[in-house]
């Protein structure tokens, strides 16, 4: 049902996972009724209502910061899962490598950006993409990585209009869908031997403009 037009006053909507995303710029929470018609679609993830008179925040498709370092802030910041590598304190999560050496944790984890999916194009030329960014843990035991890695998917999978800022800009995390199993990747060479295990996800994310 991707662009699909719906009401009187021509509301655009790309399902993504399950969840309607408006394309008439606006934000609206789960939950939400507005405008005169009330028109609303039932998700298996909640009501979510439509009308491109409610007006909230404009977003753009145009990231200044990659997919995987705003979901890796995210984890760190508001799900709380993990922690900034500054810290110096258990499970720091990194961005685009998973460093290694003595001063490395051994229990730590990074997101990594990966090939997305490009649905086509809104009439006004937007194109409609969902990023894909892959979560990948490693642990001294196969149990504690899995554990952990398990724990940090659900808690992603549970992510649905949520919004997070990173220095003067403001994200709007529309939906996290998980697309493939957690996968055992095997252990490190040599004497470490720590499990890794990696899970994937696509991702849709707006920059929001006052």
């Amino acid at each position: 049902m991707s662009n699909t037009i719906v009401g009187s006053n021509n509301s655009m909507v790309a399902m993504t996972g399950g969840v309607f995303n408006l394309h008439a710029a606006s934000r609206v929470p789960v939950g939400t009724s507005v405008g005169e018609n009330n028109l609303i679609a039932a998700m298996s993830s909640g009501v979510f209502s439509l009308k491109s008179l409610a007006i909230t925040a404009q977003g753009t498709g145009v990231l200044q910061r990659s997919p995987a370092s705003i979901i890796a802030q995210y984890i760190i910041e508001t799900l709380g899962t993990m922690s900034d590598p500054s810290d110096e304190t258990t499970w720091p999560l990194y961005t685009a490598s998973l460093p290694d050496g003595n001063q490395i944790k051994t229990n730590c984890g990074a997101v990594y950006d990966t090939g997305g999916v490009t649905d086509g194009k809104y009439m006004d030329g937007g194109i409609i993409q969902h990023q894909g960014i892959q979560l990948r843990l490693r642990s001294q035991t196969q149990a504690a990585a899995y554990t952990k890695i398990e724990n940090v998917a659900a808690a992603l999978d549970a992510v649905r209009f949520a919004s997070i800022t990173i220095g003067s800009l403001e994200y709007l995390i529309q939906n996290i869908s998980r697309t493939t199993p957690i996968a055992f990747m095997g252990t490190d060479p040599g004497a470490k031997r720590r499990s890794n295990f990696t899970v994937n996800f696509l991702v849709t994310i707006k920059e929001l403009t006052n």
